[in-house]
């Protein structure tokens, strides 16, 4: 991955959301939920041209909680690839 922020350096400011991410738009939360923390995984085109990945974090994440929610998230979209590719 390009780069990462996990623990922001001294000089670095945390701007909201929108600010960081302009002209971008994700999936509302639901009217129940609040929002705690975020982990955001952002392809980017660097100077040259050239794609990156890089994530950014709302806040200093739980590393268990976090690990747990991605391995989830790629089991996820490891069955529904497999599911596509057993279609065909």
């Amino acid at each position: 991955m390009g780069s990462h922020a996990g623990r922001a350096g001294p000089d670095e400011v945390r701007v909201p959301v929108g600010q960081a991410l302009p002209g971008l738009e994700i999936h509302a939360l639901g009217p129940a939920e609040t929002p705690l923390e975020a982990f955001v995984l952002i392809k980017t085109l660097d100077a040259d041209g050239l794609p990156s990945w890089s994530y950014r974090t709302s806040t200093r994440l739980n590393r268990e909680e976090l690990l747990g929610a991605l391995t989830v998230q790629v089991d996820v979209l490891r069955k529904e690839l497999r599911d596509e590719w057993d279609d065909d």
